[in-house]
């Protein structure tokens, strides 16, 4: 018999409320998704990750509503911050673009890194760090939503559960 199975009527145990409550919040604090906290608890207590998010749908974030809306701020001051660290590089960057002649000519296309053409080297360095970093955020970017699908198909499979349950009572 598969665990999910085995664990289906089993009862939270504080223990396990306090697991959850902590692996959400430090995901949350670190700028991870509650996703993954749902499935690293989901390892640990034999559940899976549908019923973990539930739980904590269901009944804990209903009990720590200040320290999950303190761990988004966290979050948030540590993306703000590593975001100006961002910003101020781009600035530069677009300071240094700003200086440079708007179209190559033709001479400036057989040699381009001429000192008196319209590409320098620094300007190739700039654009590939700003390309780096745009992928890097891409790649970010598309994980997060990756994973927000997979929560949001968690949820409907447990809303569609609960709507199964709720229609069996109904009809006994």
């Amino acid at each position: 018999m598969p665990k999910a199975v085995q664990q289906k009527n089993k009862s939270w145990s504080d223990a396990e409320d306090t697991l959850l409550k902590d692996c959400v919040l430090e995901n949350v604090r670190n700028g991870k998704t509650q996703l993954i906290a749902f499935e690293e608890v989901a390892e640990q207590t034999g559940r899976s990750a549908g019923s973990v998010g539930f739980r904590w749908n269901s009944t804990l974030r209903q009990r720590y509503p200040e320290e999950l809306k303190k761990a988004k701020e966290e979050a948030k001051s540590k993306n703000s911050k590593s975001k100006t660290t961002s910003s101020s590089d781009q600035a530069s960057t677009r300071k240094n673009s700003s200086t440079t002649a708007p179209t190559p000519s033709l001479t400036t296309i057989d040699d381009p890194f001429k000192e008196d053409g319209g590409i320098t080297y620094d300007d190739v360095i700039a654009f590939l760090k700003n390309k780096k970093k745009n992928d890097d955020k891409y790649s970010k970017l598309k994980d997060e939503h990756t994973a927000l699908q997979e929560e949001h198909k968690s949820l409907k499979e447990n809303f569609e559960e609960v709507r199964r349950l709720v229609s069996k009572l109904n009809n006994t």
